[in-house]
C-alpha cells in the first residue's frame, strides 16, 4: 500500500519533523515526492535522489551509492542522522545523479516526472485536465509507468470530486523502448491482465484516492478538493510517444497490430503545440492517429 499513516503524514506537514524535506521539494520544480506506505522516495531527474524510512521513532535517509561511480565519493550523513543533514548536501546527490545519468541514459523516467510536475503542480496544473497519483507502479502484472485520474478542468466538472475515470499512463522516450519485454505490446496485455480482476481494480481506485488526497494535504497536488471516488467506466491506457521520430517505421508497425483491450480504452496524447499539460484535446483514441496525425507516426 501507499498511503502513508498519520504519524508519517504529519511529520511531513508543516511543524513536522520532516516538513523540511517536503518544503524543499515543493520550492524545488526538478524534485518529487512519492509516497510508498512506510516511506517516501524524492526523486530527481528520475533517479532516486533519497529514500527516508520511517523506523520505529524516527526516520531513516538512505542514498544509492552507486550514483558516486562517476564523480568522486561525498562523505554522507549517517542514515538516522535526519532529513536536515541530507539537505544539506543534497547539492552534492544532484551533482551525482547529473554525473551519472550522463553516462547511464534514463530519459523516460525524467520526462515521467516532467509530465507529472506540469499537470500536478506546475503553473498550469489546474488548467489541465489529469491529475497523476502515482508512478512507477508495481503490480502483480508488471510495473505501471503513471497511474492518473481524469479530472476535466471545466468548472462544473472540477467541483464534482467523484466518479472520476481511472488512467494508466505508458511512457516511451524516443523508439528505442517500443518492443521488447518491457515494449508497447506487453504493457498493452499487462494493463489487460491485471483489470480482468475486478477485485485488484477496486482496491486500487481506493489505494489512488488515498494516495491522492495525502499527495494534495501535503501540497504536491494543485487542485481545490480532494478527489472521493473513481467511476465504474472502464479505465483509459493513455499512450505518451515522447520524441517519436517519424522517419522511423516502428511505431507505425506496432500501432496496426496492437493487441485487444477489451478492459480499457486505449488513446495517445499529444502535446498541446509544445509541453508535457494533459488537455482533453489532445488526447485521442488510437484509431484517430491515422486520420489526423499520420505523417507524425511515420512519415517515408
Amino acid at each position: 500500500m501507499r498511503k502513508l499513516n498519520d504519524i508519517f503524514l504529519n511529520d511531513l506537514k508543516e511543524g513536522g519533523r520532516l516538513f523540511s524535506l517536503t518544503d524543499a521539494v515543493k520550492s524545488d520544480p526538478s524534485l518529487c515526492l512519492e509516497l510508498r506506505g512506510d516511506y517516501v522516495n524524492v526523486y530527481y531527474r528520475g533517479g532516486n535522489l533519497m529514500k527516508v524510512t520511517q523506523t520505529g521513532n524516527g526516520y531513516n535517509v538512505f542514498f544509492d551509492e552507486n550514483y558516486f561511480k562517476a564523480r568522486g565519493q561525498t562523505t554522507l550523513p549517517d542514515e538516522g542522522e535526519g532529513v536536515d543533514a541530507w539537505l544539506g548536501v543534497l547539492p552534492q546527490l544532484k551533482q551525482a545523479i547529473d554525473k551519472w545519468l550522463g553516462e547511464h541514459r534514463k530519459d523516460e523516467r525524467e520526462f515521467q516526472q516532467i509530465l507529472l510536475r506540469d499537470n500536478n503542480f506546475g503553473s498550469i496544473a489546474r488548467s489541465t485536465d489529469y491529475y497523476i497519483c502515482d508512478i512507477e507502479y508495481q503490480s502483480a502484472c508488471g510495473r505501471f509507468d503513471l497511474v492518473a485520474v481524469h479530472w476535466p478542468s471545466k468548472l462544473a466538472a472540477r467541483k464534482q470530486p467523484h466518479g472520476r475515470r481511472l488512467v494508466f499512463i505508458e511512457m516511451k522516450y524516443g523508439d528505442g523502448a517500443l518492443e521488447g519485454d518491457a515494449g508497447l505490446h506487453q504493457h498493452i496485455q499487462d494493463v489487460n491482465s491485471y483489470l480482468s480482476d475486478r477485485t485488484k481494480v477496486d482496491n486500487l481506485k481506493q489505494e489512488m484516492v488515498e494516495v491522492f488526497n495525502q499527495k494534495r494535504d501535503l501540497g504536491l497536488i494543485d487542485c481545490g478538493k480532494d478527489l472521493s471516488s473513481f467511476s465504474n467506466e472502464s479505465p483509459i491506457l493513455l499512450l505518451v510517444f515522447a520524441n517519436h521520430d517519424p522517419g522511423k517505421s516502428k511505431l507505425c508497425e506496432l500501432l496496426r497490430s496492437l493487441p485487444e483491450g477489451p478492459h480499457a480504452e486505449l488513446c495517445f496524447a499529444t502535446a498541446s503545440f509544445m509541453g508535457y499539460g494533459l488537455y482533453e484535446q489532445g488526447v485521442h483514441k488510437i484509431g484517430e492517429a491515422w486520420r489526423r496525425f499520420g505523417d507524425y507516426v511515420y512519415s517515408s
